[in-house]
């Protein structure tokens, strides 16, 4: 159970503290998490210019891209290359279900962003939640700090997506809307649920520290 990862690795950190190596690993997945959906949120220029929504959701590029900055600035890096090797491994299902978006969608009913890449940005700001994993004694490191910001600001931003899956694709059915969001949230879910196994169970065998 997720509850059960959350409580293990809230744990291990309390133990040892967020290592560069633990801190690597979640910025990596959490860098990927947003880079992934920077493509479809360029092109939310093409939407509506008169409408809020769409606005919003072009303002929510530079919201992204500056907690891409903050991940780059705060993180303590680890360089061993097994770290970095294995966060590629583990974000290349949010990568790849990115290109298959791509342009999906256009021309069903809204211009603008397709449905499945609505559905798949919707997806990542709700459903990957990193809050749980930080111990109540690790709360105040900047690494924390900028954790927990991102988190509140992903429940913020995500509102743009609800309100335009809602209303933004009134020329689809209701069932294809709603199967686009289940599918996108379970596919999320799915990369998520591994990268906080692969956290869960300590560092990379080559990170770890020999005796």
């Amino acid at each position: 159970m997720r509850l059960e990862t959350y409580d293990r690795i809230r744990a291990r950190i309390e133990a040892e503290g967020f290592t560069p190596a633990t801190q690597t690993r979640i910025a990596l997945f959490l860098a990927a998490s947003k880079a992934v959906n920077l493509p479809a949120l360029t092109l939310a220029a093409a939407g509506p210019a008169r409408n809020p929504a769409w606005l919003a959701l072009s303002s929510q590029l530079f919201r992204e891209t500056e907690a891409l900055g903050v991940l780059a600035r705060i993180t303590e890096w680890s360089p061993d290359p097994f770290v970095w090797a294995e966060a590629q491994g583990l974000a290349a299902p949010l990568w790849a279900a990115a290109a298959e978006a791509g342009f999906r969608g256009f021309g069903m009913g809204h211009a603008g962003l397709g449905l499945d890449a609505m559905a798949l940005g919707h997806a990542l700001l709700a459903r990957i939640r990193l809050a749980p994993i930080i111990p109540e004694s690790a709360a105040q490191t900047p690494f924390a700090v900028a954790l927990l910001r991102i988190e509140q600001e992903n429940g913020r931003l995500m509102q743009t997506q609800i309100r335009l899956l809602k209303d933004g694709y009134q020329a689809l059915p209701l069932a294809s809307r709603e199967n686009a969001v289940a599918a996108k949230s379970a596919l999320v879910d799915a990369a998520f649920g591994r990268f906080l196994d692969a956290l869960g169970a300590g560092e990379p065998v080559a990170a770890r520290p020999t005796t």
